[in-house]
């Protein structure tokens, strides 16, 4: 057995697992470094009920996402935790209490936490009055109206709510107003502004045909009733609305090319996959062929075509569908283009689509270590970010099965799954850690959610991640990384002042990292929206470039390393 390296060596040495690997874990495990359960100290007092009585309800299976947000604008991020509900034959248990039900009779609802320093949250739920009742999936947390503070947006079974932030602590639900209420069982959404007019639109996937009236139950033996297979129930259209800049929405679906309806909806993420300067639209479903929407509208105007088959996402390597969940992009190679990764069930393992940098793709999840290492996982939220601060893209999914009794039918799988962290070579091929990247990626969760975020302001990303049926999970990340990072909050004119959609070039040192601001990844889930970008041993960026939501390019920079960086829409150099 080796001797563990220093701690502030520890990353910088590449050892996650594998037959590289050098570090002792069950040394770095007593270090308590890497990722770390904070959530006793937390203060978040929270359970999500899926309803679930026995009579397996479909709607149960899914759980929920959060979301973390500045909402009251004191410099750290909040946390939106997404509630399930009761179904009938649900009892609530006593300790549900803090979950949205002082009592039995009360209704449970997803709940505000705000951030009071720390790693320490107070529930503020009532207060704001922002504690949506809707049979949840997931929450969007940004600016629709352009005022400067963040909205609400959480959708599921049921009436979907949207709460505007009225900038004093408090928000109202302006849904009926908006236009933005559709009933179907939504289980994606995001903010983007594909029309590139200076405000987000709103996409919102939706899943399957449910109700309590159209409920069936399907035998698995031994198991004596299971839940049923999606393919049992139709799918739902999907939904776009324009945002018309005076609070309002208009569904424009199927009149501006969002006209697929043979989809299952689980993910979707906005991204310019074909690098002309739009957002194109990507949706991952469930057990359905996936779908690419390629932005061919000119600024102002909405209009799409459908490329899933020809860039070739819709189907696994092998020409299947698969039953998808999350989703994110990232350049995992460092060609400067936006490859994707989707969770999937369990024995059929993530797939992983490389891009060729014109909008076409190659599933290379074997080729890329990805396959193997989630085959028996199965896959909820996921996020590509810079473990290490070396420059790359790392990559981290929760994990855990659907059904509470899985054991009964399926030895080789649980209903608690330890997330999985993979680090990336620098070259596109991942490598999974195991308690060398900390001691909470030996505890299996019932993951569902994932949001990442710097939640105590030390530079690093720590993350939250929402439990079916369970508490939520705070993950603090301790410990030093080996390498340097620069951290960028972008500002945008006009009402996307967050800049949602925007590019951004760093090269530092010998290196050019590319990332995209986005308005939704993960699953059902919101993320910190300042961009975090690892530079390894450089001291500094020596040029930083944005293309901002507009089409204007500037140039901002050089830009010391180990701190966030305001950067202001016109305050740069013009670029070309």
């Amino acid at each position: 057995m080796r001797a563990a390296l220093p701690t502030s060596l520890l990353f910088a040495a590449g050892g996650c697992g594998g037959d590289d690997a050098t570090i002792d874990d069950a040394a770095i495990v007593n270090a308590a470094t890497g990722f770390v359960d904070v959530t006793a100290a937390s203060g978040i007092d929270f359970r999500h009920v899926n309803g679930a009585s026995g009579q397996m309800y479909f709607v149960e299976t899914n759980g929920s996402g959060c979301g973390l947000f500045d909402y009251d604008r004191d410099g750290d991020l909040d946390l939106y935790v997404v509630q399930g509900g009761a179904l009938p034959g649900y009892v609530a248990p006593d300790s549900v209490a803090g979950s949205g039900s002082d009592s039995k009779a009360s209704p449970l609802t997803s709940r505000l936490y705000r951030n009071d320093g720390n790693l320490h949250f107070t529930d503020v739920t009532a207060a704001a009055g922002c504690g949506a009742t809707v049979y949840g999936t997931g929450c969007l947390c940004g600016d629709y109206d352009g005022d400067g503070w963040r909205d609400l947006f959480v959708y599921g079974l049921g009436r979907n709510q949207l709460f505007r932030n009225r900038g004093d602590g408090t928000f109202e639900d302006v849904t009926a107003k908006a236009g933005v209420g559709d009933e179907r069982y939504a289980g994606t959404a995001l903010w983007a502004d594909f029309d590139r007019d200076g405000d987000l639109d709103l996409y919102v996937g939706n899943y399957v045909k449910w109700s309590l009236a159209l409920h069936r139950t399907c035998a698995l033996p031994p198991a004596a009733q299971s839940y049923c297979h999606p393919d049992v129930f139709d799918p739902e259209p999907d939904l776009l609305y324009r945002n018309e800049g005076n609070g309002t929405f208009t569904d424009v679906t199927f009149r501006v090319g969002i006209t697929r309806r043979d989809g299952k909806a689980l993910g979707a993420v906005a991204s310019d996959v074909d690098d002309d300067g739009d957002l194109d639209l990507f949706v991952a479903n469930d057990s359905t062929p996936n779908f690419l929407y390629r932005n061919d509208g000119a600024p102002g105007e909405l209009r799409f075509t459908d490329v899933s088959e020809a860039s070739a996402v819709s189907y696994d390597r092998d020409g299947r569908t698969q039953g998808c969940m999350g989703c994110d992009f990232a350049d995992i190679d460092g060609d400067l283009d936006q490859d994707l990764i989707v969770t999937n069930l369990a024995m059929e393992s993530n797939a992983f689509y490389l891009n060729d940098g014109a909008g076409h793709f190659d599933d290379q999840a074997a080729l890329r270590g990805i396959s193997r290492s989630s085959r028996i996982d199965f896959g909820w939220g996921v996020r590509f970010f810079d473990f290490e601060d070396d420059g790359d893209a790392d990559l981290l999914t929760v994990n855990g099965h659907l059904h509470a009794g899985v054991t009964l039918y399926d030895a080789s799988q649980t209903w608690a799954q330890k997330a999985k962290l993979l680090v990336n070579d620098g070259k596109g091929r991942f490598t999974p850690c195991g308690p060398s990247a900390g001691p909470f990626l030996e505890q299996p969760v019932v993951g569902r959610g994932l949001a990442l975020g710097d939640l105590d302001g030390d530079g690093d990303l720590d993350f939250v991640i929402n439990c079916n049926s369970n508490s939520p999970v705070v993950v603090e990340r301790k410990g030093a990384t080996g390498g340097h990072w620069l951290r960028l909050a972008l500002h945008g004119r006009g009402k996307n002042g967050d800049a949602i959609g925007a590019r951004v070039e760093v090269v530092a040192g010998a290196a050019t990292q590319r990332q995209e601001l986005r308005g939704a990844a993960s699953f059902a889930s919101w993320q910190e929206l300042t961009l975090h970008f690892g530079l390894g041993a450089a001291l500094r960026a020596e040029r930083i470039t944005v293309r901002w939501p507009t089409g204007d390019h500037e140039e901002f920079g050089p830009l010391d390393c180990n701190d966030v960086h305001r950067l202001e829409q016109g305050s740069g150099r013009t670029a070309e």
